[in-house]
């Protein structure tokens, strides 16, 4: 409590209104002493003064200073005085029956010496001779111009010394009065400073909470009342200040937490300071705090901290690329310098971006251009070649001219097939083909496919059943690209059943989408070439799927279909038990399965 600012201030009036009036009240209780004391010496100095006069004149009259004893007395009683006359030697020649002790009066040299001169000698100082406090003076008693004595008056101070006491008690009541006014109005002087003051401390520990909205009532118009209506505005701005970087701060955190590429920030002791959930799944740290970790602990690119500790040394910006550890993924960093006002380096911020996906596109891209280069060499080499035997005249028989131009002739239809396929892969891929879209009865679509397949059916001795619910929901898709997706469902499961084998289509609602599945029981498809059956020219079997015939952009194709209708396709396969692939396709609303079909723009799907 005494250590605070109200106890301070209040103990600090205080002790300046007692030295104060202390000061005040010794030199007021002097003054009076000093006029009364002074007052007393004068009256007394003139009544010497002229009864020295009188003992003067009555002395050239032939009179003895002896006979003047009654005259003294009478004197002295009339005024409360003590006198006598004693001569040049201190001798007492009158007057001395009235006072107390030997009859003489021993001066001190200097005073006798003064009054010899004829001076007047006065003193207050305590006397042995009447036991108190008296008021002495001394004048000269001068015959002829020659001092032939001295009268002495002597008058007790006891009462000047009650008045002085009075004064003083009276100077020490209202000292007391004072001081408890004081007291009063330094406590309302002191609280009134204090208050505001403590009112600001409140307000300043609640704004360290972040709490802006506590303000400082500000009564007065002196300098607290500014200070506490700055302070006001102080609070205001920075609520403003502190929310506005709050919001500029969720700004940063929202961009860098929805980012696809991933943001990484070290000190430049290489230590990180910031990671976004974007680069803690590339480096395979989801879960993990890395703040505060140096990049030499992430294991899953160890080039990341060499990058790093480059640009902190050099201070230029670098950019690298790097193969995450057990993984096929690929991320290129660039990494750049953190620099002060100063340009002094505090750190690096480093942007890794997730280019899989491209290297995935440029092999694909290769990929490509490699196997439709191989798959159109292929049959034109064998053209090439059968044309220019039956040119040269190997061949003369006809029927291996006949034969020849028979396989000349299959694989001129593989070729146009392959065109087709590509051309029309393209177009679905550019997103500029529109479809109608129409009711369609699964069973319908379903016999209508097995009747065309019939022939390829029975080359390859191959049944097929159904399990086609009779209340299934109507499909709404393009008929014709429906029957494209199923053709080449069935026609890659007639390929590679067994003679005599079974392939089964199901056809299941859920909700509002129907899902059709086409088994087989074939060689099946390994896991490690499941991700990859609907690429464009991905082939299990290489040579033996060339040999069936196929083009290898027949799933690609069901793929882009589907997906154009807003559906999704699947696979599940196990060697040697044969494979399921199935695709899901929007279902008719109830109320709209008589409704007639309306235009389907692929793009938008």
């Amino acid at each position: 409590m005494w250590r605070s600012l109200f106890a301070k201030l209040l103990v600090s009036y205080l002790i300046v209104a007692l030295l104060t009036l202390l000061a005040v009240g010794v030199v007021m209780s002097q003054l009076f002493a000093n006029y009364y004391y002074s007052t007393r010496e004068r009256h007394l100095i003139q009544r010497g003064k002229a009864i020295g006069e009188l003992m003067e004149s009555y002395l050239e009259e032939g009179q003895s200073l002896a006979s003047l004893d009654r005259v003294l007395g009478t004197l002295g009683y009339a005024q409360n005085t003590r006198m006598a006359v004693v001569d040049r030697h201190g001798l007492i020649l009158a007057g001395g029956t009235r006072l107390p002790g030997p009859p003489h009066l021993q001066l001190e040299g200097d005073e006798n010496r003064r009054i010899l001169q004829g001076e007047v000698v006065s003193k207050r100082a305590f006397s042995p001779r009447f036991n108190q406090t008296m008021l002495s003076v001394a004048v000269p008693i001068k015959m002829k111009g020659q001092v032939v004595g001295s009268l002495l008056l002597f008058t007790p101070v006891a009462d000047i010394a009650a008045t002085v006491g009075a004064v003083e008690r009276l100077i020490v009541y209202a000292a007391g009065i004072a001081i408890l006014v004081a007291t009063v109005l330094g406590y309302f002087f002191s609280r009134s400073i204090s208050r505001p003051l403590k009112e600001m401390s409140r307000v300043t520990l609640e704004m360290a909470r972040g709490n802006f909205g506590h303000k400082i009532t500000a009564v007065s118009r002196d300098e607290l009342g500014q200070l506490a209506r700055n302070f006001n505005h102080l609070s205001t701005a920075l609520q403003q200040t502190i929310g506005t970087l709050h919001q500029e701060k969720l700004k940063i955190e929202n961009i860098l937490s929805n980012m696809s590429e991933g943001v990484i920030a070290t000190d430049e002791q290489g230590k990180m300071i910031l990671v976004n959930p974007a680069a803690a799944r590339m480096l395979k740290c989801e879960g993990t705090e890395l703040v505060g970790l140096s990049l030499a602990d992430i294991s899953a690119c160890p080039g990341l901290a060499e990058l790093f500790g480059s640009v902190l040394g050099s201070g230029q910006e670098q950019s690298a690329e790097y193969r995450l550890v057990d993984s096929r993924t690929f991320v290129l960093v660039h990494v750049a310098p953190l620099k002060g006002t100063e340009g002094r380096i505090y750190g690096a911020v480093g942007v890794l971006q997730d280019i899989t996906e491209l290297r995935q596109l440029e092999q694909l891209r290769r990929d490509l251009v490699a196997n439709v280069s191989h798959e159109l060499r292929t049959p034109l080499t064998s053209i090439q070649g059968f044309l220019e035997a039956m040119m040269d005249g190997v061949i003369s028989e006809e029927s291996v001219k006949k034969q020849y131009l028979q396989v000349m002739h299959r694989e001129t239809l593989r070729l146009n097939r392959l065109i087709h396929d590509l051309l029309d892969l393209a177009l679905m891929e550019s997103g500029k083909v529109t479809w109608d879209l129409n009711p369609i009865d699964a069973a319908q679509l379903v016999a209508r496919v097995l009747f065309k397949l019939t022939p390829q059916l029975q080359e390859h001795r191959v049944h097929v059943e159904r399990d086609i619910p009779a209340d299934l929901p109507l499909i709404l898709a393009n008929e014709d690209r429906v029957e494209q997706v199923l053709i080449n469902l069935l026609s890659n499961a007639v390929r590679f059943s067994p003679p005599d084998g079974v392939i089964m289509i199901r056809a299941r609602s859920s909700g509002n989408e129907v899902t059709i599945s086409v088994q087989d029981h074939g060689p099946g498809i390994p896991a490690e070439d499941l991700p990859y059956v609907w690429e464009r020219f991905h082939r299990v079997e290489k040579s033996r799927a060339r040999a069936l015939g196929g083009t290898g952009l027949g799933l690609a194709i069901v793929k882009q279909i589907v997906t154009a209708h807003g559906g999704r396709v699947a696979v599940e396969s196990e060697p040697g038990k044969g494979s399921t692939f199935s695709f899901t396709l929007p279902a008719v609303p109830p109320d709209e399965a008589d409704g007639a079909g309306e235009g389907y723009d692929a793009s938008r799907c």
